[in-house]
């Protein structure tokens, strides 16, 4: 119950769209992403000062830049409960493009959410909102002892 109301606030969440910055792209982006985090020390059931390491893909419906590859670090409180952190991702388009963007996050049960903008690149000065939901195999069990090391994501973002 808990992760499908999770998994519906992170999808109602992504229909709100913010209007672009003034020097905004004029093209906005309705993508998908999906990967993997990998938090140190690891995450458990409560909050505690971590970083971690995000590695996934991005597919869009947009007239520009559309499928690349996301990467970046991340810094702030993290737990499988709760949390809250900045995120300084990058995207490698194809076609050789890029896109940096800053991101502030939080995470709730099984779900991650936030928003913040494009800084460089492609789509540079749109504003971006994030929401995606989190699994690990096992973590009901693995949060108790910190030992969620790793966990897969999947969801969606919106650019513009």
């Amino acid at each position: 119950m808990v992760r499908k109301f999770a998994v519906s606030l992170v999808a109602i969440s992504m229909l709100v769209v913010l209007a672009p910055h003034a020097d905004a792209a004029d093209n906005h982006a309705g993508c998908t992403v999906a990967g993997v985090v990998g938090p140190t020390p690891g995450v458990a059931y409560a909050p505690q000062a971590g970083t971690y390491d995000i590695k996934g893909y991005i597919d869009c419906m947009s007239d520009g830049a559309n499928h690349g590859t996301l990467v970046g670090t991340g810094t702030g409180t993290i737990g499988c409960l709760g949390g809250y952190s900045t995120a300084a991702l990058k995207i490698l388009w194809e076609g050789d493009k890029t896109s940096t963007l800053t991101l502030q996050l939080g995470d709730f049960t099984y779900g991650t959410g936030g928003g913040g903008t494009v800084d460089d690149g492609e789509y540079k000065g749109s504003h971006v909102m994030v929401g995606w939901g989190r699994y690990s195999a096992g973590a009901e069990m693995r949060c108790g002892t910190g030992g969620v090391k790793s966990y897969e994501f999947a969801g969606g973002m919106m650019i513009g």
